[in-house]
């Protein structure tokens, strides 16, 4: 019987030969990961020596993958090494990498699942990729600086968890807003995104487009506590809240959609005070300057105020540089005009206000309800008008948009409506132009 011809081997997943243990033309395999080596002598173009693989499967750098009928155990370099579970890659992913979720419907075992600052997630696509979590209440991915996800859809979060939140202990200093593309979350009475301001610092941020919300009785894009967001092509179907501002959460929306649910867009409250100052001077109802002494720093364009006596809270429209005897003094200019008038000595807070700036939103049906059998209008659902923009009376929560809704009226903030139906400009912003150019005709006919 002939011998047994057998190249020198390791059974380790992942181990390499070195150039020290192969001589020119021979050939080493790794029997785990199916691999095979020779050494290459560089010398003839200025190189050394070193190691090349043979038929290394599909691998580089900085990728992993994760297919549903992988296996934990393997590299998850290459799709034939495919991890069995985003936990897993989490756990070996750094800065930098990039995980490729392949088809498939991935449950994280252990969720919040934590992803490294810097990572991306990249699914094969929204309509066969799916990621779910073992706790249904629990939120499915926290995330931080340079975070990175497209082309998955999330299930399964509810009773509040988000699909994409901060990490409960902190997502530390945001200088690159993490990022949600062409993504999905399809749930009962759970959130697409939330994002809270207090849970980080620096740009206290997040940004997304294509990012549609079927969350039925839940949130679409919940920020709070000065949280912000760059919202573009938001879709939101039968949600309690289609985009809720409060505790000083701010965002810009372009070019998207709100459909049937409760709310449309909705801001509310402020955030805590963030400083203070006392006025020196006496207002009347239609000043809109004010001295403000005691400041621990200069008042910030866009701030919201709110003086001890009056029940409004106003928007600094610019300041003066801090002087005085104590060099804490400041004058104060507002974008609108006092409604009461302000005595010297009363106390002054400055606030972020919630906030929603929107542009080009399509309503439909808003306020139908959260259930699509009772919602559809073929199916008895009314809309509600009033519910599409939602704000706080005082000035504290605010929504500036442009929209149109379902019957084809375009609005421009709360006072100007261009009926589509009636052929009609109406509001008080119109009147109100309207009679500047005809008083003076007026007044002349007159004279």
């Amino acid at each position: 019987m002939a011998g047994k011809v057998q190249l020198r081997r390791s059974e380790v997943p992942g181990r390499v030969p070195t150039t020290a243990q192969l001589d020119l033309g021979e050939v080493a395999i790794n029997t785990h990961d199916g691999v095979m080596y020779f050494k290459q002598d560089n010398s003839a173009t200025g190189g050394g020596e070193s190691i090349i693989p043979v038929n290394k499967p599909d691998a580089a750098a900085n990728v992993y993958y994760v297919k549903e009928d992988g296996d934990d155990t393997l590299s998850g370099d290459s799709i034939g090494n495919a991890f069995a579970t985003l936990d897993q890659a989490i756990t070996v992913a750094t800065s930098g990498d990039s995980i490729f979720l392949k088809s498939g419907d991935h449950t994280i075992q252990n969720n919040p699942l934590v992803v490294p600052a810097g990572v991306a997630i990249i699914g094969d696509n929204l309509r066969t990729t799916t990621i779910r979590g073992a706790i249904t209440t629990n939120d499915l991915l926290h995330v931080s600086n340079g975070f990175y996800i497209s082309g998955v859809t999330f299930r399964g979060h509810n009773s509040g968890a988000a699909a994409i939140a901060y990490p409960s202990s902190g997502a530390g200093v945001i200088t690159t807003s993490p990022y949600v593309q062409n993504c999905s979350s399809i749930t009962s009475d759970g959130v697409g995104m939330r994002i809270d301001g207090s849970l980080a610092s620096g740009l206290r941020s997040m940004v997304s487009d294509a990012f549609t919300q079927i969350n039925l009785g839940g949130k679409g894009i919940h920020i709070l506590n000065r949280g912000y967001a760059q919202l573009v092509s938001i879709f939101t179907v039968a949600c309690q809240d289609g985009i809720l501002c409060e505790s000083g959460g701010q965002c810009s929306l372009t070019n998207s959609n709100a459909s049937f649910g409760t709310y449309g867009l909705r801001a509310t409250g402020k955030s805590t005070s963030l400083y203070n100052g006392t006025t020196t001077t006496n207002t009347i109802s239609t000043d809109n300057q004010v001295t403000i002494s005691g400041l621990s720093q200069k008042p910030r364009y866009g701030d919201a105020i709110k003086i001890t006596g009056d029940s409004q809270y106003y928007t600094v429209e610019a300041s003066t540089a801090l002087s005085g005897p104590s060099t804490d003094t400041s004058t104060v200019t507002i974008l609108e005009t006092f409604t009461t008038e302000v005595s010297s000595g009363a106390t002054v807070d400055f606030y972020e206000r919630s906030l929603i700036q929107a542009s080009s939103i399509t309503f439909e049906y808003v306020g139908s309800g959260n259930n699509f059998t009772t919602a559809l209008p073929e199916n008895g659902g009314v809309p509600i008008q009033a519910n599409e923009v939602v704000e706080d009376a005082d000035g504290q929560g605010q929504v500036f948009f442009t929209s149109t809704d379902h019957k084809g009226d375009f609005r421009i903030g709360g006072d100007l409506l261009i009926n589509a139906s009636a052929g009609i400009i109406e509001g008080t912003t119109f009147d109100r132009s309207l009679f500047a150019v005809l008083t003076p005709y007026i007044l002349a006919l007159e004279d």
